[in-house]
């Protein structure tokens, strides 16, 4: 196996790492980008401290575990980064080694208000716990079971046993046994236990419906199929070609796939509807705490499908439908228990990403070509290596690749070798050697950068290094050392120079020299970076040919004038060899009567 295969398959196999630098190189913007920072939207500037004056819920926390016998309570206060620049602090409070209750999600700016605030919650949940200390205890565990069906009849969509607890004090003035809910299983009664390992707890309804006991147990049958704490995933086995339809690309920049005319279907289909039965999702009751990776039942147009959570904030809850390959986000409110025999049926849809291309989802002209050429069409799918976390796997449409027709059309979208009469809000690059370098009106290179940073963050790019003979046809990865990261390049010179090699980095229009043993092929790396169109422009500026702008004085008056600039650019004729020549304008300055960069520099 080459060294680029194995690199592949490491950098496929740590790709959510990679989307996660990614996204924020994206997010904050790379070495030169001119982005301003917004405050950190959760900051919170302490409006409530007026709550706490006068209450010290430190002291009446302190009484109260005195009072209980319970000992003492240790507090840790967290100052966490906050891009607003204004200190924020969480506090946490431990009973031995339980964490009882903390400030979280709230952060404030005085650590003894977010201890206040912690001491007030921790308050809360012992007076919940210990309020019935004194009250007797239901020894006769018949008499228990009787009483938990009249209530759990009251409660049709089931109560989570530490609801049920609180109830039967209410209602009883009397406490379960320590060990109820294990001499409760023992009994046979009209109660079902459900328990939910991920959550610690278990959940109790009632169900007198034998006949329908019976016919759940036959399509569900417990004996067949161990009981699983986590769905079953569907994956492909081997590299068997499958129809398919591609049916979403996530918010993590991962394909969804649908197998199509399989049998592998007929059991999900049973598994459906048995889950929209009235008296199956009658138990989908709302969860009050939820949990990331974990599935739970979610109604879209009147139906249940099972949902995968993969993000909350807040009070939204963004996941995956993971039988429809679709990303949804709901309020947690509409997050409901899903029963653990609705786990048994493997997930419907499989995530991948295609070959050559797990790094185009990042570019907006992908995604819209994307959405145009693949999403909602059958297609042929041939698994090229499923050994991956994400499975890499090639589409057709008849004998047509469709991974190929997808990236040559982000070369065409993406690649900046001319410009159509004008352009607006370009930037400037360099100024060199008489000519003028600037970059395009996207994000194309701020992405580009990104993702090639990410690379060298999490894997070792130096031991890469060409073992070939350099070739002034390749395109090349790497290190810049005037930028001091990794750039594409292309050879420009071979006259040895200390050993080294001339290159041109075709994404900032500037010249190095770079070891002659430090060239990474960057086809043989990635196919699809290296298909990306060139990101630095080299024109001429109207009025001052080659031979005038070469002068250093005037090249350097004319980059401080338009550098960090936002430049309309318009094309005055085009020389022979296919350079064009330009007017520059600031793309800021609304005056219709605007004096070009060119006049301005002439005349001075």
């Amino acid at each position: 196996m080459s060294s680029f295969d194995k690199s592949e398959r490491q950098m496929k196999n740590s790709d959510n790492n990679i989307s996660i630098n990614i996204k924020e190189h994206i997010k904050n913007g790379h070495h030169r980008a001119k982005y301003t920072f917004t405050d950190d939207p959760t900051d919170i500037i302490d409006l409530d401290i007026e709550k706490y004056n006068g209450i010290d819920h430190i002291k009446a926390l302190n009484a109260y575990l005195e009072e209980m016998n319970l000992g003492k309570v240790e507090f840790t206060v967290f100052k966490c980064k906050s891009k607003s620049k204004i200190p924020a602090h969480y506090a946490n409070i431990k009973l031995g080694n339980v964490s009882l209750a903390s400030s979280f999600p709230e952060k404030y700016s005085l650590p003894e208000v977010a201890e206040q605030v912690a001491a007030r919650n921790a308050l809360v949940v012992l007076k919940k716990t210990h309020s019935y200390k004194n009250i007797p205890v239901t020894k006769d565990i018949s008499i228990v079971a009787e009483r938990l069906e009249k209530e759990l009849k009251k409660n049709y969509a089931g109560l989570f046993c530490d609801k049920v607890e609180s109830i039967y004090k209410e209602v009883y003035s009397e406490q379960l046994p320590s060990n109820w809910l294990v001499l409760l299983g023992q009994l046979t009664t009209n109660i079902i236990i459900e328990d939910l390992p991920n959550q610690n707890k278990s959940i109790l309804y009632y169900d007198d419906s034998h006949a329908d006991k019976k016919k759940h147990t036959d399509l569900m049958d417990t004996s067949v199929t161990e009981s699983y704490e986590n769905l079953p995933i569907m994956h492909f086995v081997d590299k068997t070609e499958r129809s398919v339809t591609v049916s979403s690309v996530d918010s993590n920049n991962t394909f969804w796939v649908l197998f199509v005319h399989d049998s592998i279907n007929d059991d999900y289909n049973t598994l459906f509807k048995l889950m929209n039965l009235p008296s199956e999702s009658k138990h989908f009751i709302q969860m009050y705490k939820i949990d990331i990776s974990d599935v739970y039942a979610v109604q879209i147009q009147d139906e249940w499908y099972r949902f995968q959570v993969m993000k909350i904030e807040d009070d939204s809850v963004t996941g995956i439908f993971i039988d429809l390959g679709m990303e949804w986000s709901v309020t947690k409110s509409n997050v409901m228990f899903l029963p653990q025999k609705f786990l048994k049926v493997s997930s419907q849809a499989i995530k991948c990403a295609l070959t050559s291309l797990s790094f185009a989802p990042y570019f907006q002209v992908a995604n819209t070509l994307f959405h145009k050429m693949l999403f909602g069409k059958e297609f042929t799918l041939v698994p090229d290596n499923i050994e991956c976390d994400i499975p890499l796997v090639t589409l057709y449409d008849g004998k047509c690749n469709m991974n190929d027709v997808i990236r040559k059309a982000i070369t065409e979208k993406t690649n900046f070798n001319k410009i159509h009469e004008k352009c607006e809000r370009a930037s400037l690059t360099y100024v060199a050697d008489g000519y003028v370098y600037l970059h395009p009106p996207n994000e194309t290179l701020t992405i580009l950068e990104s993702i090639l940073d990410s690379i060298s963050a999490t894997h070792p790019l130096d031991k890469l290094y060409s073992k070939n003979s350099i070739s002034p046809h390749k395109l090349y990865l790497v290190k810049c050392p005037d930028l001091n990261l990794w750039s594409r390049a292309i050879i420009h010179d071979f006259i040895f120079t200390d050993q080294k090699f001339k290159v041109y980095f075709i994404d900032y229009g500037n010249y190095g020299y770079i070891d002659q043993d430090k060239f990474i092929d960057l086809q043989s790396f990635d196919l699809f970076l290296s298909s990306i169109g060139p990101q630095a422009l080299k024109v001429s500026f109207h009025l001052f040919p080659p031979e005038n702008l070469i002068d250093q004085s005037r090249s350097r008056a004319l980059y401080e004038m338009i550098t960090e600039k936002s430049l309309d650019v318009f094309v005055v004729s085009t020389h022979s060899d296919g350079i064009q020549v330009v007017e520059i304008f600031d793309a800021d300055d609304k005056n219709p009567n605007r004096l070009s960069f060119n006049t301005q520099l002439y005349q001075r």
